[in-house]
């Protein structure tokens, strides 16, 4: 697997949500998910942590998670799915350059090769309890 080459330009991630605005104007969810080699994960796990602790303090975040694939024969390791008051406070978050900084530091990480592929989305259907049984 080769270095996705749009991770250095990961930077701006202007392309993830320039064009359609959300419904309802409210929440969305950054989902990115990755390919990367089962051996490299937990270095990809630990620049993670780093930028997940600027992000969570950005305005507006709400919570974040990543998730690791069960199977080492998943196409998509790792999957981070974030919660967002708006499109606006994600893109002002991304901007940070202590954030910015952090994404240049794992683009030129050689120990860990990924391909990342991230997304605004807003919730169109939602079934179930959003709260756990007492």
């Amino acid at each position: 697997m080769t270095r996705d080459p749009k991770l250095a330009e990961a930077s701006s991630m202007s392309s993830v949500s320039e064009d359609i605005e959300p419904a309802t104007g409210g929440p969305v969810t950054f989902i990115n998910v990755f390919e990367v080699p089962v051996e490299q994960i937990e270095t990809l796990i630990a620049h993670w942590r780093e930028l997940a602790k600027i992000m969570s303090a950005a305005r507006g975040f709400r919570e974040a998670r990543l998730h690791r694939a069960l199977s080492s024969e998943t196409r998509f390791q790792i999957i981070n799915v974030a919660n967002w008051e708006s499109p606006k406070a994600w893109e002002a978050a991304v901007a940070n350059p202590e954030f910015q900084e952090g994404l240049r530091a794992l683009a030129e990480d050689t120990d860990v090769q990924i391909t990342a592929n991230p997304a605004l989305y807003e919730v169109v259907v939602d079934y179930g309890d959003p709260q756990p049984p007492a």
